[in-house]
């Protein structure tokens, strides 16, 4: 073999070599990426308390969260808050991701790990509406009990990676909802109204009765009798709408009343085959229990604010209940009483 074959032999094989190393670590001189156990979204744990808008899309989905002061709201259901929780972790985990290991740069193989159509499009924006960050984000590898691993990709890379501490998030408005309702002390609840069927107790007392029960008919056990109240005092809901009135005719009127004078109406609907609930509360003092032995366990200091408190938080809106949640609500009265066991023959 000549010299001078074998130098052009040396030189493909030095370019094929080269080559191998751009496909595998995704060099570019252009481009900045950064490299394994380097901050995935470079200047934003500095920056992050400056993100004033999120935006995550999903194919048709989308949901936009805004922030105010302090608290952050989803502009999909009207302005109603967001859960601080879920938002805080997300730019938590984007502020603190650091790049794990280096995947693919064939935009052909991006949808095997969820950057395709099926990935989500990720927006950190300012107060000036400004864009601070802009990605896709695929499908979570876990690796352990409370550990996982993203597949991301900057238009700023050669290549998406895989990537630390991202929270779940969803582009679905209804995921990022504050769903938690009502937390009204059960020590407090006096009765319970389903319909024409009221379940009633003393103060101090634990369990209910079932108002006019009649000679003959023996309740079902406590806990059966208990669940109206457990779902009222803590009630939740799955998504929210604004709307000025409803859009069918209420299906059941359900009261609480407790022993120091709050009474809480939620009033059910059928609405896009689901059961939804408007709700609102007053104060009556005249409904304080008198004359029963002990304190009022569990009483505001001030109930009228309270229910004030109530009423600014349910006020225009509609809340859709969970179908376990809407059923017990909607027990009739046989549902309380033992039914009858025949006579032996």
């Amino acid at each position: 073999m000549s010299e001078r074959l074998t130098n052009i032999l040396g030189y493909l094989t030095l370019f094929a070599i080269l080559g191998a190393i751009w496909v595998l670590f995704g060099e570019d001189p252009t481009r900045d990426q950064g490299g394994r156990g380097e901050p995935t979204f470079v200047g934003l744990k500095d920056s992050i308390n400056d993100v004033a808008g999120l935006s995550l899309t999903t194919g048709d989905s989308k949901v936009t969260l805004e922030k105010a002061d302090d608290a952050w709201t989803v502009a999909e259901r009207n302005g109603y808050p967001a859960d601080l929780a879920k938002v805080r972790d997300f730019l938590r985990g984007v502020a603190l991701s650091e790049r794990r290991e280096p995947k693919t740069a064939d935009p052909d193989r991006f949808e095997q790990i969820g950057l395709g159509g099926s990935g989500t499009a990720v927006s950190l924006r300012d107060a000036k509406g400004e864009t601070m960050r802009a990605f896709a984000m695929g499908k979570q590898s876990t690796i352990g009990s409370d550990r996982s691993l993203t597949y991301v990709f900057q238009d700023s890379d050669t290549r998406s990676w895989l990537v630390t501490s991202l929270a779940e998030a969803s582009a679905d408005p209804a995921w990022w909802l504050k769903t938690d309702l009502l937390d009204i002390a059960d020590s407090r609840v006096r009765s319970i109204s389903l319909g024409g069927t009221v379940l009633s107790r003393t103060l101090n007392a634990e369990d209910y009765t079932i108002d006019g029960l009649k000679d003959g008919e023996e309740a079902v056990p406590s806990w059966q009798l208990n669940e109206p109240a457990r779902v009222l005092t803590g009630l939740s809901f799955a998504d929210v709408r604004h709307l000025g009135n409803p859009l069918a005719a209420p299906k059941r009127q359900v009261a609480l009343v407790t022993h120091d004078g709050l009474r809480l109406m939620v009033t059910l609907y059928d609405m896009d085959d689901a059961t939804w609930a408007q709700v609102s509360a007053i104060h009556d003092e005249s409904l304080m229990s008198e004359g029963e032995a002990g304190l009022l366990p569990d009483a505001p200091v001030d109930g009228a604010a309270e229910a004030d408190a109530i009423n600014a938080r349910t006020r225009g809106w509609f809340f859709k209940l969970a179908d376990g949640d809407a059923e017990v609500l909607m027990r009739d009265r046989d549902a309380f009483v033992k039914a009858p066991v025949p006579a032996a023959s």
